[in-house]
């Protein structure tokens, strides 16, 4: 029973902490005006680490230590690491999304990449656009 009890919690603290690391926030502190030049699907991703495998392996050595003793207790925490990661690898795979990478001139000749999840439906390259104090465009 014990060991249910430790898995599902490796299981479920995998999850948050990997779909936690994949959220997206904006970056500008006020509105900015400019002009689209380009907009390029790409998939998410927070690093060039996939913090799922390496939290689901930590979270799994943990559980998988607190079962047996012994040479059975390092068996069952390598077991736990393994499975952990295997589990945490899915879970980051999984959980990244589609997003947009908006290239933006703005009015002062700056140009900046906007990383946006939400729709682009109403945006093209060459129209006018606001960059809102939450990070996304709009159009104006």
């Amino acid at each position: 029973m014990n060991s249910i009890k430790a898995f599902f919690i490796a299981f479920t603290a995998t999850i948050v902490i990997g779909i936690g690391a994949c959220t997206s926030h904006g970056s500008t502190q006020n509105a900015e005006y400019g002009v689209i030049k380009s907009i390029n699907t790409t998939t998410e991703s927070s690093s060039g680490v996939n913090v799922g495998t390496v939290v689901g392996g930590v979270l799994g050595g943990l559980a998988g230590h607190q079962l047996g003793s012994g040479r059975g207790n390092t068996v069952t925490t390598v077991a736990g690491a393994v499975g952990g990661a295997v589990i945490g690898t899915d879970v980051d795979n999984h959980s990244k999304s589609q997003m947009y990478k908006i290239g933006v001139r703005l009015q002062d000749g700056q140009f900046v990449t906007v990383n946006q999840k939400a729709s682009v439906a109403d945006l093209r390259v060459g129209q006018r656009v606001e960059i809102a104090d939450n990070g996304e465009v709009h159009p104006v």
